[in-house]
């Protein structure tokens, strides 16, 4: 049996609390950035970008967007839209919130979506370190038989199969393959979502691998209980 160091439940319980704090900031965001019930989306032509507070626009530190849209017979010009993406460039058309009954007050895709992309993030976190917290506690409560009969359930032949097999890659592939989704629909650079996808797809491809094996195996399990009955 192997022990259970102190560096380990360590580790497993700081991706707990990682997955804590990223849970109440996506929250916080989420509610803070909460398009409300009256906002209507737009398209927008950025016309320029601003220092704030005196800052170098170069160094790319606090740079305001100025953007430009028209709604209805109305034009609205040289707008402070609150952020900046450094995929962005003049002349860039995005999408935008405006309020009804005050259309200078808009917002972005990326602040609406900000927040559940760390929710979903924290999903992956928590699953992880609680279920390896769990498993690691329950398995020092074993004796060495009971490793030795856990291991000889799971095993039929070459093909092996375990829990954490399936739980931790789809745990953190999943949520990798939905905030690629959420990326995708944001006006960022699409190399994020590619990345994202592309992690998230090889862990769920992972995790589907040992569900079909869980299934191999209790088929070959079940189908040799029948023979022995016969």
């Amino acid at each position: 049996m192997e022990p259970v160091t102190n560096y380990g439940k360590f580790g497993r319980i700081l991706l707990i609390a990682v997955g804590v704090i990223l849970l109440s900031v996506g929250i916080y965001l989420t509610a803070e950035n909460r398009s409300p019930d009256n906002a209507i989306e737009c398209r927008a032509v950025i016309t320029g970008f601003k220092p704030v507070n005196g800052d170098d626009p170069i160094k790319g530190k606090e740079i305001n967007t100025l953007v430009s849209y028209k709604i209805g017979n109305k034009q609205y010009s040289d707008i402070s839209l609150g952020q900046y993406e450094s995929s962005w460039n003049v002349g860039d058309e995005i999408s935008i919130y405006y309020l009804s009954n005050n259309p200078m007050d808009i917002t972005t895709k990326t602040k609406t979506y900000g927040g559940w992309i760390l929710i979903t993030l924290s999903l992956s976190f928590l699953i992880i370190g609680i279920y390896t917290l769990i498993s690691v506690r329950r398995r020092a409560l074993k004796t060495p038989e009971e490793i030795a009969e856990d291991e000889e359930r799971t095993t039929e032949g070459k093909l092996k199969y375990k829990v954490s097999s399936i739980v931790i890659p789809l745990a953190g592939g999943l949520p990798c393959c939905i905030i690629a989704g959420i990326l995708s629909l944001l006006e960022h650079s699409p190399i994020p979502a590619l990345l994202f996808f592309v992690l998230g797809g090889s862990a769920v491809a992972v995790g589907v691998r040992s569900v079909i094996l869980y299934f191999i195996i209790r088929h070959r399990k079940h189908k040799r209980m029948s023979i022995n009955t016969e």
